[in-house]
């Protein structure tokens, strides 16, 4: 499989963003900030320009999931708070709002395959699922002893799982409200001194649902973390591990976040220290060899990607090159420049063809 990637394009915000989505059209690119409020890029245009944002949060909007059909973007911030809107609104108000969905941080979201309920999870070590035309509370789930960091939903029957800080997935038996089963992904976990380092940080089923990966760390210490990325696959029919790929050293820290590209292969970034991040493109057939079909090693601190609607552009959250938040990097002036990040929107790279082939 020959394919390669190459920056085309990077919008910024003026502030630091956690992620970054496609509308289900394409037109849009969504981003939650650290500072409470959503960006929005206008991709319609020659060069994106960026819209009058969403606000209403109050922390970090860490959580955000678009609609698979609707133009309905939910989204949660660090202080537990859960917003519906229609992000296509020039200036868009909320469709409904809980200001406290999760006791403290609310770290993901993810919508039922028709979209008509959505999970929710969350420091309070909860797992809540709500109606999405109202934000009607339909289940509150309760087996994890540990901080919820991600949840998603299976593309073949709705399956619901989650997973946390210590490396516990769970898959929720829904009219019972109680864990069906778990997986054991506690290789992403260390207690070190007194510090919980790593757990789960992302999720995704593979293109058939027969496979479910998560990425993560294997740690070595805490503080400044040192560990090695990972992504594990888990056999959904028998829970048993199927699949682990190193995708880093131990200076290359987090799998943050995992993709699966239309033509089947599987995507991972990482963010690592100091400000180190990769793309890399896996081809889970060959797992005899632990060669990446593609890399990219010139990002910085990769957060999140996604895919666009189209199959061909992908969106990768960086953060902006040589700042470190400790006060090194100023301007003309002598004033601090605070983070940014720069969302990496990157197309094929293809040969040009000749004018007349």
């Amino acid at each position: 499989m020959d394919i390669k990637y190459k920056p085309h394009i990077a919008p910024s915000a003026d502030r630091q963003l956690f992620n970054a989505k496609f509308s289900h059209d394409g037109n849009l690119l969504i981003a939650g900030s650290y500072q409470g409020d959503i960006r929005r890029f206008d991709l319609t245009t020659e060069e994106p320009t960026e819209l009058s944002p969403i606000g209403g949060h109050h922390g970090w909007v860490q959580a955000i999931a678009v609609h698979p059909t609707e133009n309905i973007l939910i989204s949660g911030d660090s202080w537990g708070k859960l917003q519906a809107h229609d992000y296509t609104q020039p200036e868009p108000a909320p469709i409904w709002s809980i200001e406290q969905a999760h006791d403290g941080w609310l770290r993901s979201i993810a919508f039922s395959n028709d979209g008509q309920w959505l999970a929710t999870c969350g420091k309070d070590q909860v797992v809540r699922v709500f109606q999405t035309k109202n934000g009607k509370l339909q289940h509150e789930l309760k087996g994890h002893d540990a901080d919820v960091y991600h949840v998603s939903v299976r593309p073949l029957d709705n399956a619901l799982v989650s997973a946390d800080a210590l490396g516990k997935v769970i898959h929720w038996d829904m009219k019972k409200k109680s864990p069906l089963r778990e997986f054991d992904a506690s290789e992403t976990f260390l207690a070190h001194r007194l510090q919980d380092v790593g757990g789960v940080q992302c999720m995704i089923f593979s293109n058939d649902s027969g496979t479910l990966l998560v990425g993560g760390t294997r740690p070595k210490n805490g503080g400044t973390v040192q560990g090695i990325p990972i992504a594990i696959g888990f056999s959904w029919e028998s829970t048993e591990q199927t699949f682990l790929r190193e995708l880093g050293t131990t200076s290359d820290c987090y799998c943050e976040d995992l993709a699966f590209h239309p033509q089947g292969f599987l995507m991972a970034v990482t963010s690592g220290t100091p400000g180190t991040g990769k793309l890399q493109f896996i081809d889970l057939e060959k797992q005899d060899s632990e060669d990446p079909i593609f890399m990219l090693t010139n990002l910085s601190n990769c957060h999140s990607l996604d895919v666009h609607p189209d199959g061909k552009m992908i969106a990768v959250t960086t953060t902006v090159r040589g700042s470190n938040g400790n006060g090194r990097k100023v301007d003309a002036d002598g004033n601090y420049l605070g983070n940014t990040s720069p969302i990496q929107l990157l197309v094929p790279d293809v040969p040009e063809q000749p004018p007349n082939s």
